[in-house]
């Protein structure tokens, strides 16, 4: 099975190609009067024409284009406009490699450019690890990897060296904001972090697994068992600022990932990643537990109105709604003002609106909780 890429094939051919900008590509076509001297000393339209086009295309994106390879249209249309050529003069440029060749070593010293070395992944490789331990996107890597080999005048490597080494460098960088996560724990914690993939006693589950398993109809069955849940959290009395060291995004990330593995699978991974994922899922679980707790308390204060049932049906949706709109532009004291019945009616659809939005949050926040892959599964 052939390994998945990092980067997208449309990612992958963006950063092979000229600029798709009307403005860039017209300034990357904006020939000075040396460039036009270099073009003019060749022989014959289609080698003027052909030097052209190899000159843009080492300035950007920065690689040599290669026989056999037709160019981007719209880049070989205006380089032929501008230099007042014939672009069908592209069909006969290099019928000979060499010639194409000999012209790439002439450009090469004329911009200054040099090869890709293997020596110039080495030295970037600390400067994309140490963008890694900020995010853990491919392509931003990337963009930055070729930013700085333009800078530095080298040549673009393959789209595959260029993605081995984001490669390389997103684990090194996950690596580093593991051990920062870990170092930020002691020995206590890291201990109740990993008993959480033990049986709870008296229960067939794993406490983690426990954790994430709440009752189907969470707003309905009252606070008590997120409490339960929320006061295991807090007893594992983890430091307030772990979710910063790594990064939303990356916590979110860990915790997708933990949703694909049983508690089993999470014992068998390197410690420093087990913990990073653990933390993830806890972190997640008890936000999620505390809005949770927040709304069903909201909700209990809505229903202790013990409004009759069956008044959205007494209205049209399209009142409704306006009357919803026009509540919640009121401040207290201009529904106080109201006439009594206008007033209650717009409370009353203030007060649905907020239980529908409650409800539906309680329910997102329970499949946030559990995570897809979790339901039905058997933790053992």
């Amino acid at each position: 099975m052939s390994k998945r890429s990092l980067l997208t094939l449309q990612q992958r051919a963006y950063l092979l190609a000229p600029p798709s900008c009307e403005y860039e590509l017209e300034q990357l076509t904006r020939f000075s009067e040396q460039d036009v001297v270099l073009i003019q000393q060749h022989r014959g339209t289609a080698n003027r024409l052909g030097v052209a086009v190899l000159l843009c295309y080492l300035r950007h994106p920065g690689i040599a284009l290669e026989a056999g390879c037709r160019p981007s249209p719209r880049l070989l249309r205006r380089v032929a406009a501008v230099l007042g050529l014939e672009e069908a003069a592209w069909e006969g440029y290099a019928v000979r490699d060499q010639t194409r060749r000999e012209h790439l070593v002439k450009l090469y010293a004329y911009l200054g450019l040099r090869p890709y070395r293997a020596e110039d992944g080495q030295t970037v490789l600390p400067y994309l690890t140490r963008l890694a331990i900020q995010t853990d996107q491919a392509m931003t890597l990337a963009e930055a990897l070729v930013a700085w080999l333009r800078q530095q005048h080298v040549l673009l490597p393959s789209i595959n060296v260029i993605e081995r080494l984001c490669a390389v460098a997103l684990t090194l960088g996950a690596r580093q904001v593991y051990a920062r996560l870990n170092d930020a724990l002691d020995t206590g914690q890291r201990q109740r972090l990993d008993a959480l993939l033990e049986r709870r006693e008296g229960c067939r589950l794993t406490t983690l697994a426990w954790l994430r398993s709440v009752p189907e109809r969470a707003h309905d069955r009252g606070a008590a068992p997120h409490m339960a849940r929320l006061r295991v959290v807090e007893a594992l009395a983890l430091p307030a600022h772990l979710s910063r060291l790594a990064g939303a995004e990356r916590m979110r990330e860990w915790t997708d990932a933990g949703d694909r593995m049983s508690c089993h699978d999470l014992a068998e991974l390197d410690p420093l990643r087990r913990m990073a994922i653990l933390l993830a899922i806890v972190l997640q679980a008890r936000a999620a537990l505390i809005r949770m707790l927040q709304n069903l308390e909201k909700l209990k204060a809505i229903d202790a109105l013990c409004l009759p049932s069956g008044l959205r049906q007494l209205i049209s949706p399209g009142r409704m709604d306006k009357l919803a709109v026009e509540g919640r532009h009121m401040t207290p004291k201009d529904l106080a003002k109201l006439e009594p019945r206008r007033r209650m009616a717009t409370l009353l659809v203030q007060v649905l609106e907020l239980r529908g939005a409650l409800v539906k949050d309680i329910l997102e926040m329970r499949e946030r909780l559990v995570g897809e892959s979790w339901e039905g599964r058997r933790f053992g």
